[in-house]
């Protein structure tokens, strides 16, 4: 009986190319972008000029069946016939920071991980060193949100992410519960003081505030 089943990416304007098991029984899946163009660096226009790509970018994604996953893209690159010089610019995806080693995805997964808990117990819980989470946490610290992809928040989440054992020192994760089950980070918060979270607060559009059912 054949025991094989597919699972969806879920990441937007993706192409599966292959996929293989690493030496160290990784899943390493090869994807590219289905996009065309981008938008000049330098001037901001559109751009479809395609040159080439970029040298590979390797990015952890959501594990699968306890096995971690790994996803290799070569990003586009297009040059702009508008700037002198023609300078090229790579195409960004909106899945993944150019930055981070991981996908968005994968560190919103590893945020909810740190609720209640310290760094060191989540590290070793994702099975990655302190100073990978060290830099999720630096990445997600008082990221701007962006509103105007939200309709409605409903019910805000907000839960103590203890840096060190002790919680001593700790920083606040804001969540939104989604229609559909789960959770999705709003952001992480400096610390937990009254004054940080009144100020996130206050900073949600007025509209948006009103569909806040509670907190």
């Amino acid at each position: 009986m054949d025991n094989l089943i597919q699972v969806p990416l879920n990441l937007p304007d993706v192409r599966v190319l292959s996929t293989q098991r690493t030496e160290q029984g990784h899943w390493l899946i090869h994807v590219e972008s289905m996009l065309e163009g981008t938008q000049c660096r330098r001037c901001g226009r559109e751009i479809r000029d395609l040159h080439g790509v970029d040298a590979a970018v390797r990015l952890r994604h959501l594990p699968l069946f306890d096995v971690p996953v790994l996803l290799e893209i070569r990003p586009k690159r297009y040059r702009c016939p508008y700037c002198s010089g023609n300078p090229t610019t790579t195409q960004r995806c909106e899945w993944y920071e150019p930055r981070s080693p991981n996908t968005k995805a994968y560190e919103q997964w590893a945020l909810r991980m740190l609720i209640n808990s310290t760094v060191v117990d989540a590290a070793r819980k994702l099975g990655v060193s302190e100073e990978t989470i060290d830099g999720l946490l630096d990445r997600w610290i008082e990221r701007a949100v962006d509103w105007d992809a939200w309709e409605r928040l409903g019910v805000i989440g907000l839960d103590e992410i203890a840096l060190k054992r002790g919680h001593r020192d700790v920083v606040a994760l804001v969540t939104v519960l989604l229609a559909g089950g789960g959770v999705e980070i709003l952001a992480v918060l400096a610390d937990r003081n009254k004054e940080t979270v009144a100020a996130f607060l206050r900073a949600i559009p007025e509209q948006l505030r009103h569909t806040i059912e509670r907190d």
